[in-house]
């Protein structure tokens, strides 16, 4: 259930917020609805990395692969389909490590209520 909401409520948000809201979505909804360590990290990564590739995937075909190849050439990768995996992975990286925070923080102050 986390990762369809992470999915949308990002996805709704990056419409309107700057790119950066990946990694408040996930870290909120981990310390609201807390799963385990290890899938709040991959929960937070997949959701947005498919979210990146899917919306990057959508404005390659669109555009016949001409804007993120171009944007690919600047960095020295042969193709813009490569480029799309690159920023896909990078955005799960910060959407999972803000899950995990979430989560981590969340165990925090449970852990001293409970003392």
């Amino acid at each position: 259930m986390n990762f369809i909401i992470i999915l949308l409520v990002t996805a709704l948000l990056q419409v309107f917020s700057p790119w950066w809201v990946i990694a408040v979505v996930p870290f909120a909804i981990h310390l609201w609805r807390p799963t385990a360590a290890f899938n709040s990290f991959w929960i937070s990564f997949l959701a947005v990395g498919a979210l990146w590739l899917g919306y990057g995937y959508y404005l390659h075909l669109v555009s016949n692969g001409a804007i993120s190849d171009r944007i690919a050439e600047i960095f020295f990768l042969p193709n813009g389909l490569l480029l799309l995996f690159v920023s896909a992975a990078i955005g799960g990286l910060v959407a999972g490590f803000a899950g995990l925070s979430g989560f981590l923080v969340r165990n925090i102050f449970t852990r001293e209520q409970g003392s």
